[in-house]
């Protein structure tokens, strides 16, 4: 009985432990590559703004309050066990 406990606690355990470091990768390679990829969208949207085109500095302001309006963040789900949890 002892081991029967011994060994379900070590699978439940093991299961679960194995793929959160990689999810914890997975989710600081996303964030930082999806902040990169904002950065040089806004710096090319202010580069526009600063254009001596009315039209040109008009449009790049509205991206840019775009931007801000309809940041979302970006997010993948949990590793679970093959218990679901």
């Amino acid at each position: 009985m002892k081991y029967l406990i011994l060994v379900s606690i070590l699978l439940v355990t093991g299961c679960a432990s194995g793929n959160y470091e990689i999810y914890l990768d997975a989710q600081k390679s996303i964030s930082r590559d999806a902040t990169v990829a904002e950065t040089a969208r806004i710096a090319a949207l202010l580069e526009l703004a600063n254009s001596p085109e009315r039209e040109v500095k008009v449009k790049a302001i509205e991206a840019i309050q775009d931007i801000q309006r309809n940041k979302k963040p970006i997010d993948i789900q949990q590793p679970r066990n093959w218990l679901g949890f």
